[in-house]
């Protein structure tokens, strides 16, 4: 499967913590998604630096005007919390296949999704 993928926060950490190697495509995370994986509490220094080290390698989408419109729009009609109506909208305005284990995302997404399973089976 090849195309743009935006990888959810979870699909990072399942990711690495299950040593998958992803197929080459052309991914992207959300500022939204950075952010959340540098600020959990229990973060040791050196997952730290493999999170950054990974973040390095992908670009980080930042929450410019049209994905904030579209981020209001999204938690309006889905009642998704306002990170995941920001990573929905990251995706959909930047044309990008969502990959997410989140299963309410998936099913409140009107984009495209798939699961980290399906990306790499």
């Amino acid at each position: 499967m090849s195309g743009k993928y935006l990888l959810d926060t979870n699909a990072i950490i399942y990711a690495i913590n299950r040593k998958l190697k992803l197929p080459l495509n052309s991914y992207a995370v959300s500022v939204i998604t950075k952010l959340e994986l540098l600020s959990w509490p229990s973060l040791t220094r050196d997952d730290e630096r493999q999170l950054e080290a990974v973040l390095q390698k992908i670009p980080v989408i930042e929450l410019e005007a049209p994905i904030q419109d579209a981020a209001i729009k999204i938690r309006r009609t889905t009642s998704l919390k306002l990170p995941d109506s920001i990573i929905s909208a990251t995706a959909i305005v930047g044309d990008f296949v969502l990959v997410t284990d989140d299963e309410k995302l998936s099913n409140r997404h009107v984009g495209k999704t798939i699961s980290l399973a399906e990306l790499v089976p």
